[in-house]
């Protein structure tokens, strides 16, 4: 099946932002971002696999500062760019890249955040899109707990949102960072399957 054109070269590439500037103009999100940062590092047998990997040359990120699962999700996003040694990051906003984001359709939805690994030569490796199964699994019981169990009147629907986003990071908290690990695992079989890594083993 014929791959689509993907509208990224150097020039266009250079233009995203580096982790550390995407950080920067997150404004009342970015202590949020950063605490995730802080709590998603790699563990040495994750940065062990990600640090042997040369073949990714270009990493495009597709984020909103106003979206939960960026928050949760970019910083480990970040953790494994940084740990693959030929690896430059760029992140794009989403909606200013309308081009961008509707190759990246995640079954036809808008998520994010979006993690597109290329090579030198600007051929797609592999892409992961905004959470862990495992993370959706968990996101959705709670949800049904929550925003839609809530009555339909604004503050209450607030509250329950408020409440949703408290319970949903708190899964992420837990000690060793389960959905971040599985979140992490997801990346590496995506790198695995497409580099033809597994089978060496």
């Amino acid at each position: 099946m014929a791959q689509l054109r993907i509208p990224l070269d150097a020039q266009r590439f250079a233009k995203g932002l580096t982790w550390k500037d995407y950080m920067a103009q997150m404004g009342d999100t970015r202590a949020r971002t950063e605490d995730n940062y802080a709590k998603s590092a790699l563990t040495p047998d994750e940065s062990k696999f990600f640090s042997g990997i040369s073949q990714v040359r270009y990493a495009l990120m597709l984020a909103e500062n106003w979206c939960g699962d960026v928050h949760r999700n970019s910083p480990l996003l970040a953790h494994i760019c940084e740990a693959m040694s030929n690896c430059d990051l760029r992140v794009f906003f989403r909606d200013q890249n309308p081009d961008l984001r509707d190759i990246f359709l995640n079954n036809g939805y808008q998520s994010i955040p979006v993690v597109v690994f290329f090579d030198k030569d600007w051929n797609e490796i592999g892409r992961w899109i905004e959470r862990a199964h495992a993370a959706t699994a968990k996101a959705s019981g709670i949800r049904a707990r929550t925003v839609d169990a809530a009555p339909p009147d604004k503050a209450k629907q607030d509250a329950a949102m408020a409440e949703y986003r408290t319970q949903v990071q708190a899964e992420y908290d837990v000690p060793g960072g389960p959905l971040w690990r599985a979140a992490a695992n997801e990346v590496r079989l995506v790198l695995e399957q497409r580099l033809g890594l597994a089978a060496k083993k």
